[in-house]
Order: C-alpha cells, then structure tokens, then sequence
C-alpha cells in the first residue's frame, strides 16, 4: 500500500515535468464537468497540460443513503456474561462519503480519446456512521448498556448513545482507464467515461469505548468474535468489512469547455 501511494504521488508530482514551456496548449483552456458514478455525484475543474495531459481537480459526493431499523438492548458492566433484553430502540446507519480529488489523465497520443488516469482522492476516514437515535426510557443504555447488532453488543456512552465507524484511509490513491477529454477540443460540450479503482487500505469497524486511551472509540475486530457465538453473523459481516481493500469507480461526466 505505501508503495502504491508513493507511486501515485510521483507520477502526479512529476507529470508536468518536461513538458515544454512554449507548448500551445499549457493551461490555455478551462473545463467544467459533472459526474454521476460509483463514488458518488462530482464537480470538476479541468485543465490541460501540453497535449498529452489533462489535469482534474474536484469534489465527489454519496448522497447520505441511511438504514434504520429497531435493536434490542444488552446490559451489564462485563459484555461477556451480560444479558439481552426485549425491549428496543430505534438504531441508524449512514453513508459518510465526500471527497476531494487530483487526477491525471494521460493520452498516448495528442489525438487520443482514450487515456489512462493516475491521482488520489482525499476525504472522510468514517465511510459509514451508525448510532442508535432513540434511548430507552428505563435508563438502560445510560448505564453501562449496549445495542446488539448481528448479535454483537455495542457499549453506548454516558448519554445513552452507541455509535459505530466503518473507517478506511482518508488519503486513497487513484488508478483507471477512460475515454474522452475533460477539456473538450473539437465541441464545447462533450461525455467521457471512466473506470478505475480507489485503493482504501484495510476498513476497520470502530465502536464507543470508555477508555480514553483509545480516544473514546476502540476497533471491534472479527477475530475477538467466536464464530459459533450467537454474534456470528456480525463475525461475519465485520470480515467482509476488512476485505474491501479497493472502491471500484465507475462514472459518466459530462464535460464544458469554457474558454
């Protein structure tokens, strides 16, 4: 993964580098595009760098799908030997995806449509945010409860609130393949597509913990979870969590020169 960031920094740093100064067509035009895809709804800015490199810069957005559903409640100060109650609230779960973004599409050729990209995006390391929404009347969660989720007990904080993270690298480098220019050359008005991958380290699953060594969240880890425990499923789903190293990116945008 460091190497993979380091090379995505190097050729994004290094791709004006020999380009010469008295080219045409260094930063003489300005693009704006719209983006629908996989991460996200975009805004960009494009410019060109020669004839062989156009750079992007923007913002990408999920819209906030949410997930509500009722959750029983677990009580006790060891969550070892606690016990489940009947009694419920009302828990919800989030999409927290916004990101900043420098990309580099490259042309093997200054007629070509097609083009490779290299850049990263930056943004949010909470890619999903989870919480309980209502608290119990019987004042359980506010005194050492916890919500169960997949059969897993989540410890909720002095208010009553259990709050879970889905968090991977805030800094994701950025590979693909596309075809189409940014800055359109012959029209004002043009559509490119895009396929690649986001590289998002390991996601990890982060809960509420007392302990202010651990700043108040501690990582809930699928191995500490016995697989024939009555929390098997959240075993289950907390494994597939980790396993998602990468965000394929897929999208259309449709692109306007301005100048």
């Amino acid at each position: 993964m460091k190497k993979l960031t380091i090379l995505a920094l190097g050729l994004a740093l290094l791709l004006p580098t020999g380009l010469k100064a008295q080219d045409s067509e260094m930063f003489n035009h300005l693009g704006l595009g719209f983006s629908l895809g996989t991460d996200g709804i975009g805004f960009e800015a494009a410019m060109p760098i020669g004839q062989y490199v156009q750079a992007r810069t923007g913002v990408s957005f999920m819209p906030a799908f949410s997930y509500s559903d009722k959750v029983k409640l677990y009580t006790t100060t060891d969550l070892a030997t606690g016990a489940e109650y009947d009694n419920k609230v009302k828990a919800k779960g989030k999409l927290n995806m916004t990101d900043w973004k420098l990309l580099f599409d490259i042309y093997p050729s200054k007629k070509s449509a097609f083009h490779f990209t290299v850049g990263f995006y930056l943004g949010k390391e909470n890619v999903v945010k989870a919480k309980n929404t209502e608290i119990d009347d019987d004042g359980i969660l506010r005194n050492g409860g916890a919500i169960l989720i997949g059969g897993q007990p989540f410890g909720a904080n002095t208010e009553g609130i259990a709050n879970i993270h889905v968090r991977a690298n805030s800094f994701k480098p950025y590979l693909g393949i596309g075809f189409g220019r940014a800055v359109p050359r012959e029209h004002r008005v043009a559509v490119t597509c895009d396929l690649g991958v986001q590289f998002w380290g390991k996601p990890k699953v982060y809960a509420y913990n007392d302990d202010i060594l651990h700043g108040g969240m501690k990582e809930v880890r699928y191995q500490d979870i016995d697989r024939d425990s009555s929390a098997s499923d959240c075993r289950k789903a907390i494994k597939i969590i980790n396993g998602i190293f990468v965000w394929p990116v897929i999208n259309i945008r449709i692109n306007g020169r301005i100048f």
